[in-house]
């Protein structure tokens, strides 16, 4: 059964959709309440991490397979614990619509024992 994810960096690039799953799903600008955006300086890349009052813009993309989870795991490094993938609220813009949708945060975030993992 197809499901949503919210994605706030390398994941909201067309060119990057197109490498790891080999289209670009449909999307909708939204918001994740209750997260933080913060830069790693080993790799350049952002991590949602969990902090009360603050928010993330990303986009969620509609329409995830379940085979191509396998693969956003393997590009968010979830096995070696960089990520961890879990299931939260987020508010489209257009549409307004709160929807439960997968996640990529910052492992040490501490976010599953807020938020509740998948």
């Amino acid at each position: 059964m197809p499901t949503s994810l919210f994605v706030y960096g390398e994941l909201c690039k067309p060119p990057v959709l197109r490498q790891v799953l080999g289209r670009v799903p449909p999307s909708e600008p939204a918001v994740l309440g209750g997260f933080s955006r913060r830069m790693t300086p080993e790799t350049g890349c952002f991590r949602a991490v969990a902090q009360a009052g603050a928010m993330i813009v990303g986009l969620l993309l509609e329409g995830i397979e379940p085979s191509d989870i396998a693969k956003l795991d393997a590009f968010e490094n979830t096995e070696d614990g960089e990520y961890e993938r879990l299931s939260l609220q987020v508010k489209t813009v257009l549409s307004a619509r709160e929807v439960s949708a997968w996640a990529y945060v910052g492992a040490e975030s501490g976010a599953a024992a807020t938020h509740g993992g998948p």
